[in-house]
């Protein structure tokens, strides 16, 4: 079963928020494995923005660890890298991708879901969203395709 990809808020804002009221919280995504009942694999994620740990133990839930920041246990994106395939790697990185993609990716290939597909890009044009998405047909074949969705049906 593949992992969730979801959102934690932490306790730090970002600058473009900073004298917003009420608050605005900096929140950010993560992926976490789910285990044989359905349930998400806890673990700790250092948050991308101020660097604070976070336990993440349900879907968009964690507990701030106070005192742990950027804890060096945490996997890395270099960490992950080594274990996917360097085409993979190539296409995450020219698209600029953050660490929960590198981790659903190697789910999928970890766990074979054949075929599985990512978001790569997403833009809105004229009401309409254009996605570039990567396709991941088995564990050696790749495919970037783009598509777009109509969100709005005219009359």
């Amino acid at each position: 079963m593949l992992g969730y990809k979801h959102i934690v808020e932490c306790h730090c804002v970002l600058p473009v928020y900073k004298n917003k009221k009420p608050v605005v919280y900096h929140k950010f995504a993560t992926y976490n494995k789910i285990d044989m009942k359905g349930k998400i694999i806890p673990k700790y994620v250092n948050c991308n923005n101020c660097g604070a740990t976070h336990f993440v133990y349900e879907i968009c839930k964690s507990d701030i660890k106070i005192g742990k920041e950027e804890i060096q246990t945490v996997r890395t994106i270099k960490d992950i890298k080594i274990s996917l395939p360097d085409k993979l790697v190539s296409i995450l990185e020219e698209n600029d991708r953050n660490i929960e993609d590198y981790e659903m990716i190697e789910d999928i290939l970890d766990q074979e879901i054949f075929p599985s597909e990512l978001i790569l890009k997403r833009e809105i044009i004229d009401e309409e969203h254009h996605i570039k998405l990567l396709k991941i047909i088995n564990a050696n074949k790749f495919k970037i395709e783009s598509e777009v969705i109509k969100t709005i049906v005219r009359e």
